[in-house]
């Protein structure tokens, strides 16, 4: 309701006549509060569309790597609403309906337009950090879906959002170390793996794990449940190899954890069709969710709720919370289909409201808003 009254108030004076010179410094001001600067300084049609489209649609993250998602813009409503501001006519009704609904934008927004004036909120870079995320809820509206994967790397939380913006499962994810960052990105989870292989990437297997095992190859394979896989797919023995014949970075073989509760990824994986090999999953060191510092991983996301995520995704309760303790013995990968491909986006937002309306503030873990602003 406060959204929808700061607009009306913000037409009113031009609603019933044609447009009066003062339109265009509201509309600017307006904008302004809640992030946006004119593109322009006489509301031309290509300014005014510009403007619009960045008021209902927010613009992309400067680190943005990867867009899998398809944008949704309604185009013609937009040239609808340049036209109605230009003839003076009533195009507040319009562009209301355009903004988002969601309660998480719309308390954002009243508290940032409130802050402007509040005497506490004198720090220009928490103004600054309110707008970014802002931006960043407009910037869904290019995404419409009836569920949306949202990742947060400097809180390290998930959430599942509804069409109409509401929270359906909050959890607390692992993302990358500072120095194996996870990129922000947005893409599809495609489907289900319960009992998941762990490829080893090339790069883990040179740089951390194949020095300790050309120590003591059996053991350590041994221990950490991992196979040898050759070209064709087939295992190797360690016994068969000649492993003085290589070196850590001539290995001709990859490594592959075997499936199990002690399997790095858990015993759920949800497929991400992302060009970065980039996965949410379950773990097998379930207790490091209970730790404030949560950028642990080489840039993968591990999951607190996989059972819940899984259940929202198949739209039916498949798994019971037991799934992750009761081990099955040499189980085999099974991929689940969703009924449709749900949106995942992985973003950067330093400040950010809960559900109860309160503001939260995380740390610059990457130092990437340090180096942006």
């Amino acid at each position: 309701m406060l959204n929808r009254l700061i607009i009306i108030l913000l037409c009113f004076p031009s609603m019933a006549f044609a447009q009066q010179p003062d339109d265009w410094a509201r509309l600017r001001q307006y904008a302004s509060e809640i992030g946006i600067e004119a593109p322009c300084d006489t509301p031309t049609a290509s300014c005014l569309r510009s403007y619009f489209t960045q008021i209902v649609y927010g613009k992309p993250h400067v680190r943005l790597g990867y867009q899998g998602l398809k944008e949704q813009v309604d185009t013609a409503r937009i040239h609808r609403l340049t036209a109605l501001f230009l003839t003076g006519d009533d195009w507040c009704p319009l562009l209301d309906s355009l903004e988002s609904h969601a309660p998480t934008y719309q308390q954002l927004k009243a508290y940032c337009i409130r802050c402007l004036v509040d005497d506490y909120m004198a720090d220009s870079l928490t103004i600054e950090q309110v707008k970014s995320t802002l931006n960043f809820y407009r910037w869904l509206n290019r995404f419409p879906a009836d569920k949306r994967v949202i990742v947060n790397i400097p809180s390290a939380t998930l959430r599942v959002v509804d069409q109409e913006g509401i929270t359906r499962l909050s959890s607390r994810v692992i993302v990358g170390k500072a120095g194996t960052p996870t990129p922000l990105f947005n893409a599809q989870i495609t489907g289900l793996v319960t009992y998941p292989y762990w490829n080893v990437p090339r790069s883990i297997a040179i740089n951390e794990l194949l020095p300790k095992i050309w120590k003591n190859p059996a053991g350590v394979l041994a221990a950490m449940n991992l196979q040898i896989i050759d070209g064709t797919g087939a295992i190797v023995s360690p016994e068969s190899v000649n492993w003085s014949t290589y070196t850590v970075r001539t290995f001709p073989y990859r490594l592959r954890q075997s499936t199990g509760c002690d399997n790095a990824l858990g015993v759920l994986k949800f497929n991400v069709n992302d060009p970065y090999d980039i996965y949410l999953h379950d773990t097998n060191q379930r207790t490091l969710f209970t730790h404030d510092k949560r950028t642990l991983s080489h840039g993968c996301i591990r999951v607190e709720k996989p059972v819940e995520l899984a259940n929202l995704m198949l739209g039916k309760p498949r798994f019971a919370p037991s799934f992750l303790t009761t081990c099955q013995k040499q189980a085999q990968p099974k991929t689940i289909a969703i009924p449709k491909p749900i949106p995942v986006i992985v973003t950067y937002n330093l400040l950010d409201i809960d559900d109860q309306g309160a503001i939260l503030v995380y740390k610059d873990v990457y130092g990437w808003w340090k180096l942006d602003s």
